[in-house]
């Protein structure tokens, strides 16, 4: 969301599709530490979901408990991120990212790069 409308629109089609964007790239070999040094506003993105689910619902300003309440149902009992074909997919788990998630897991592996 925080790479603009046309970055998110390509992004709900195809995920993947975040390693054209110049910001991705830009964070490729980077330690992930620094993110937040490069790209410090990344940390109010981090409230832009459970912001729109309060103007949704007309929820108080804590609306945290009942945000959280909803990600967990809708996720369901099995866990991960549902996709666009309502297929579950945990892209921590590194066959998973490498099925889903073919560039971005070239750009970001889960494992360290062997030396």
């Amino acid at each position: 969301m925080g790479l603009g409308r046309d970055a998110f629109a390509r992004a709900v089609i195809d995920p993947d599709a975040l390693a054209d964007t110049p910001e991705v790239q830009f964070l490729v070999g980077r330690p992930r530490e620094l993110w937040n040094d490069d790209w410090p506003e990344w940390e109010s993105l981090e409230y832009v979901a459970m912001e729109a689910y309060g103007l949704l619902t007309r929820a108080d300003d804590d609306c945290g408990d009942a945000f959280h309440e909803a990600v967990e149902a809708e996720q369901g009992a099995v866990g991960g991120n549902s996709g666009l074909r309502g297929e579950q997919c945990d892209v921590r788990c590194e066959d998973e990212a490498l099925r889903e998630l073919l560039r971005l897991s070239a750009m970001f592996p889960l494992r360290p790069l062997a030396r």
